[in-house]
């Protein structure tokens, strides 16, 4: 039986009141006026850019190719979406979306993109179904692509499926639904399909004909998404003779927005978009050449202190009287030089989602290794007996504590909650650990590669814990509407992420080096078995961390809200999840920690001007 979606259960599910199991009632038919099928011909399609709209190309920057990109969404969101970006180049790795149904998508790559806004009598709803997925992560990209080609279609919502009606309530307002159903077309009886397109051929017919398909197809309850994407998706290089504009792959179109940009697509349902803000004359901004800076190269990462990591030299003048750096993030389309190619929307919003899929695997290596290390934490304890209960137990246990604080401080980068006091400038505060001293069972090399490990990690903390300070005064200074401190806030998360970087790197150096000191003393692997993590885990359920492991924490400079976060981060586990080699599990976790090092070492440089006469990293008792 096919249902019908009433305005009433819209609100109710825009209001995200329901996701259980329910009726859909039905509701009139929206009185319009159906077209014949010779009026189908005439009328205008829902999207209408194409490369008459492509008018912001720039040929004179073929060649111009900038050494390295920032990841975009590692730079400060405002709560509207705009994106704190300074002169540079950056890129975004998005989902894209087919807006062309019955159109080829190039298996070979070769043709160029340009950017064109988004036009035609439905663009304000595929431009909220666009923006407002990045926000809906529950929702499919699959079931998102269906839903637009079901609107490029002219379908009737009372035409979609169950699945399809729920969606376009989440994803549009009452009034859009309306308005989709307002310009509805009938389904056209496959047997009338020649009689209607017999005279058209190339392009035009095949776009019409998908149209029609898709109708047709979603009339049936039990449609797929593979139906629709073989209706919808031509696989093959698109022929020579509809190409209209020779466009170069890597070709830059100038956005409106106010930077350059470009499109490299694989397939139609992911595309790399990269931009280039170029230098403001009118601004006056401290930052490092992103075109000759390489991705962390030159760093001395055998020093780990801020004094001895390079920095750009003093800015001119104050950073309060430039311009601020806002810019809304990519808004458009990638539009073919081949009107038989796809044309493709991109969905650029940020969302947690998106935020927790950029640091999932190095969150994800952390937390398996100190729920591992946790295992066998009386095995570590004993090797690294230095004669001290307190100091025995730390150095037993640092890895897994600190690592518990690393992913703590990773998931904080990408939000948290905002702070009023964002008049302050936020100074690494390190805490310090004393020193051990090799005896009573500790070799001296043990005991050094301990101590140096000790010093990355408390500084990786230091510095992490500032950016993240710095991130959330920044929405304070957001929510207050104060723009001139929001900036200076974004300018120290910047700062402190970009050297958080470095501190991550060396400290996965230094643990790196103290497993293998480790190791050439004799410590052998351990291969954590379902019953031993069983075991441990049931024993953390019911007591939880012990006294010596939470005075150790504390010691180490971790909250009690932070002890309690690594508690359920490691109950969260599973036995067999946790199964596995202990070696293996460090060193993914070492193999992550230099990917995401070397990935905010990326960020742009900026000088730290409030720390003048400022003497840090500074030790905390």
């Amino acid at each position: 039986m096919r249902y019908k979606l009433s305005l009433l259960l819209t609100l109710l599910l825009v209001s995200g009141a329901a996701q259980a199991q329910f009726s859909i009632p039905s509701i009139p038919d929206i009185p319009i006026d159906l077209p014949d099928l010779g009026g189908l011909l005439e009328q205008e399609p829902v999207i209408t850019t194409g490369l008459e709209d492509a008018v912001f190309e720039c040929p004179e920057m073929d060649g111009f190719e900038p050494e390295f990109f920032t990841p975009l969404y590692d730079m400060p969101v405002n709560s509207d979406g705009w994106i704190f970006l300074l002169p540079g180049a950056y890129e975004l790795e998005a989902r894209s979306y087919c807006l062309h149904a019955g159109t080829y998508v190039s298996d070979t790559g070769g043709n160029g993109y340009l950017y064109a806004p988004l036009e035609g009598s439905r663009s304000n709803i595929i431009q909220a179904i666009l923006d407002r997925s990045s926000d809906h992560g529950e929702i499919s990209q699959h079931d998102v692509q269906s839903l637009i080609w079901a609107i490029l279609a002219r379908c009737k919502l009372s035409d979609m499926n169950d699945n399809m009606q729920i969606n376009a309530a989440v994803l549009l307002t009452p009034e859009e639904i309306f308005e989709i159903n307002g310009g509805a077309l009938e389904l056209i009886p496959d047997g009338m399909l020649d009689d209607l397109f017999g005279d058209l051929t190339g392009p035009v017919r095949s776009v019409l004909e998908a149209e029609a398909g898709i109708r047709n197809t979603l009339s049936r309850a039990e449609s797929s998404y593979e139906e629709l994407e073989e209706i919808a998706i031509i696989h093959g290089d698109p022929p020579e003779e509809y190409n209209e504009r020779e466009i170069p792959e890597g070709r830059w179109s100038w956005h409106p927005n106010g930077y350059y940009i470009r499109y490299f697509p694989s397939g139609y349902s992911h595309t790399r978009i990269e931009l280039w803000v170029p230098e403001d004359e009118n601004t006056e901004l401290s930052y490092g050449n992103t075109l000759t800076k390489a991705g962390g190269a030159g760093l001395r990462k055998d020093l780990p202190w801020l004094k001895d990591c390079p920095v750009p030299p003093p800015p001119p003048s104050p950073y309060r009287s430039r311009t601020l750096p806002w810019f809304k993030p990519p808004i458009g389309i990638a539009q073919p030089g081949n009107s038989a190619s796809q044309r493709l929307g991109i969905a650029t919003g940020k969302s947690p989602q998106q935020v927790d899929e950029a640091i999932k695997k190095i969150r994800d290596s952390m937390d398996m290794f100190s729920s591992a290390a946790g295992i066998i934490s009386i095995d570590f304890t004993s090797i690294f007996d230095v004669g001290s209960e307190i100091l025995g137990w730390i150095s037993g246990n640092m890895l897994d504590m600190l690592i518990d604080k690393w992913s703590d401080a990773i998931k904080a980068l990408g939000m948290d909650p905002p702070r009023s006091d964002y008049t302050i400038y936020a100074i690494p505060s390190v805490v310090h650990v004393d020193s051990l001293i090799p005896g009573d069972g500790l070799s001296a090399e043990k005991a050094a590669a301990l101590n140096s490990f000790a010093e990355a990690a408390m500084g990786l903390i230091a510095v992490m814990d500032a950016a993240q300070i710095s991130l959330d005064r920044m929405g304070g200074a957001l929510n207050d509407n104060d723009e001139s401190w929001a900036v200076e806030q974004a300018l120290c998360y910047i700062f402190y992420k970009n050297l958080s970087g470095v501190f991550m790197e060396i400290a996965a150096d230094r643990f790196d080096c103290l497993l293998d000191v480790c190791r050439s003393e004799g410590l052998q692997d351990t291969y954590i078995t379902v019953a031993m993590a069983s075991a441990y885990l049931n024993n953390l359920d019911e007591n939880g961390f012990t006294a010596e492991a939470i005075d150790a924490a504390h010691y180490l400079g971790m909250t009690d809200e932070q002890i309690q976060n690594a508690l359920e981060i490691r109950l969260s586990f599973t036995p067999e999840e946790l199964e596995g080699s202990l070696f293996e599990a460090a060193d993914d976790c070492i193999s992550f920690m230099h990917e995401c090092g070397s990935q905010w070492q990326r960020m742009p440089d900026v000088y730290p001007y409030w720390t003048e006469g400022v003497e840090y990293p500074q030790y905390a008792d």
